[in-house]
């Protein structure tokens, strides 16, 4: 299982860069909302989890809240959407390197993940789902050229895993 980075847009909706001390204050603060609010939700509404990661560059633990879609049982999709930007998210970059994560669901399960894009005829099913159950990231299509993977992130069973 890979995860692939597509190369960045040219156009797109305009997302902020955060210097890193804000970037992680965020996240801390939507970490603090999530688990106070057992989960949380997207502005469309999205059910959303938290994805921890190891990142790319820093080697450093990473969290960030994503909205998702159940694709069957112990499989979910993400999409690296960054609400229509022109770049990529990190969290996408943090996969690439290091597919296996952890993700957090709203009833406080903290469970082991390996991360894989889609391709082709199971990237065209994932968007006819996600745009049906989650229309604002098909919105976002329209926003930026840029490609927008979706990634599946399927449950590790701790009994075969080391």
């Amino acid at each position: 299982m890979s995860v692939t980075v597509p190369p960045r847009g040219t156009r797109g909706s305009r997302f902020p860069k955060f210097p890193g001390f804000m970037a992680r204050f965020f996240s801390r603060m939507q970490l603090r909302q999530f688990r106070g609010n057992n989960g949380g939700r997207t502005q469309g509404g999205v059910p959303t989890l938290i994805l921890e990661t190891i990142g790319a560059r820093s080697g450093e633990t990473r969290n960030a809240m994503l909205g998702f879609v159940d694709e069957a049982p112990g499989s979910r999709l993400v999409i690296a959407s960054l609400a229509g930007s022109a770049r990529n998210p990190s969290w996408l970059y943090n996969l690439a390197k290091h597919p296996e994560a952890t993700i957090e669901l709203a009833d406080g399960r903290r469970v082991r993940v390996s991360a894989a894009s889609l391709d082709d005829l199971e990237l065209e099913a994932a968007w006819r789902k996600v745009s049906a159950e989650a229309p604002e990231y098909a919105r976002y299509l329209s926003a930026t050229d840029r490609a927008m993977p979706i990634i599946r992130l399927r449950e590790i069973d701790a009994s075969t895993s080391a």
